[in-house]
């Protein structure tokens, strides 16, 4: 790095010679079999225009040296699809000319508009330079690989997946490299180890099917047992979510010793006679790995299970009282609105599971320019409060208060609840369901 620098200081000082002849250099890309050559420009409208051209000189010269990775052995002993083969193939390149020494500054020009760079590296310097780095990178690549095996072995799979991805990253600039170590193509084993850790596992259920009731929880759990080719998996996160119906589930966990991790359902919000719990691996591990390969695995297909989920009795059944009914309109589509979520409405107050009082006010207030005309300020409220008629206990309270809504002076009166029953209605339509998929009833 002090080299660069001093390399820099050096070209900093350097005479421009935009009226001398141009360098062939410049035009045609000098070609040798000693040494590597890097030519590098950049404008000179940027401010940084000498660490530009220096960079595009190295990577010029890194492009060379690495453009042999297609006949790799690497890539033909591995299955790498298109946008993996373009993410290895990018990073080797991009990280080489990090790895060059020995470089040495030829030349430089400049023109009217652009700045130029020579710079060669003697190839028996890279070889030496490289051979040591090279038996350095198998060393580590080796290390993380062997310790890798150790912890799949013992089913440590997220600390096995750590250090096969660290292996990678450790080796990946020199992937271009012969990288064999007792006939082990070290890269080529971290990747297909890497690849396959999460290959051959499958979930099993305590269960297959469930009984429950609309919103409330079930006390029986539900477990999944995680296991790799008939091997159980500890310390893997497993998460369980309604994929058909909806409700909540604790958590994700952790499996224990015998691979398995306990799920409880808090609340069924869906009248479905019918409905499924999918279990699968939590998939938030990956953001332990090394970031440049997440997304080797984020493609995976993650096992899962299935639970059925089967409701023992009717939708639960609601009373709906009326106190005061100001936007009469509001009843209505209150109504519709409990039907279509969860509830189905009796007009039996004492057959009924739940109990709900719906009150809707409207208040005339000042009068107001309105430019072409006059407009009336009104407020419109609107409250819903919804009792477990057993218990008597609240479980919902949802209100609206002075929702403001302004009418011209010579409409109606009609005209105006009218108004304000589509101002507040809007408000209960984008809020109230929400709210009663969170009733519970113990």
């Amino acid at each position: 790095m002090r080299k660069l620098f001093f390399i820099i200081t050096v070209i900093s000082f350097t005479v421009f010679r935009s009226g001398a002849q141009v360098p062939e250099w410049v035009t045609r890309h000098p070609v040798s079999d000693d040494i590597y050559i890097g030519i590098g420009q950049a404008s000179l409208a940027e401010s940084d225009y000498i660490q530009i051209a220096t960079r595009n000189a190295l990577s010029d010269i890194a492009s060379q040296i690495a453009t042999k990775v297609e006949s790799n052995s690497f890539f033909h002993q591995v299955d790498v699809d298109g946008h993996a083969r373009e993410m290895f193939e990018d990073r080797i390149n991009s990280n080489a000319s990090a790895w060059l020494e020995g470089q040495e500054l030829k030349d430089s020009y400049t023109s009217e508009d652009t700045y130029y760079v020579y710079y060669t590296l003697d190839k028996n310097t890279f070889r030496r330079n490289a051979e040591r780095k090279r038996e350095t990178a198998i060393a580590t690549g080796l290390d993380y690989l062997t310790k890798g095996k150790s912890a799949e072995n013992a089913m440590s799979l997220t600390q096995a997946a750590i250090l096969y991805g660290e292996g990678l990253k450790a080796v990946e600039p020199w992937m271009f490299m012969d990288l064999i170590k007792n006939g082990t193509n070290i890269p080529v084993e971290l990747y297909n180890s890497y690849i396959n850790l999460f290959s051959g596992m499958a979930i099993t259920t305590n269960t297959v099917q469930i009984e429950g009731e609309s919103f409330k929880s079930v006390s029986e759990p539900i477990a999944g047992c995680l296991s790799k080719n008939g091997n159980v998996v500890p310390g893997i996160k497993l998460k369980a979510w309604f994929s058909l119906g909806s409700g909540s589930v604790t958590p994700p966990a952790e499996t224990d010793y015998n691979g398995t991790a306990e799920f409880y359902i808090t609340n069924i919000t869906a009248k479905d006679e019918v409905q499924e719990i999918r279990i699968s691996i939590d998939d938030s591990f990956l953001e332990m790995l090394p970031k440049e390969y997440r997304e080797l695995l984020e493609k995976q297909a993650w096992p899962s299970a299935k639970i059925t989920v089967v409701l023992k009795s009717a939708p639960v059944s609601i009373y709906l009282h009326v106190e005061n009914n100001d936007l009469e309109g509001c009843e209505k589509q209150i109504r519709s609105l409990l039907a279509n979520n969860y509830f189905t409405l009796t007009e039996d107050p004492d057959a009924a599971q739940c109990f709900a009082d719906l009150t809707t006010t409207l208040e005339v207030g000042e009068t107001v320019s309105g430019g072409n005309y006059d407009l009336n300020t009104c407020y419109c409220s609107l409250t819903l409060k919804i009792y477990n008629n057993y218990t008597t206990d609240m479980l919902l309270d949802y209100s609206l208060d002075k929702v403001k809504v302004l009418t011209p002076v010579h409409k109606s009166y009609e005209s105006t609840v009218a108004q304000g029953i589509r101002e507040i209605m809007k408000r209960v339509n984008r809020e109230l369901p929400k709210m009663l998929t969170k009733i519970k009833i113990n």
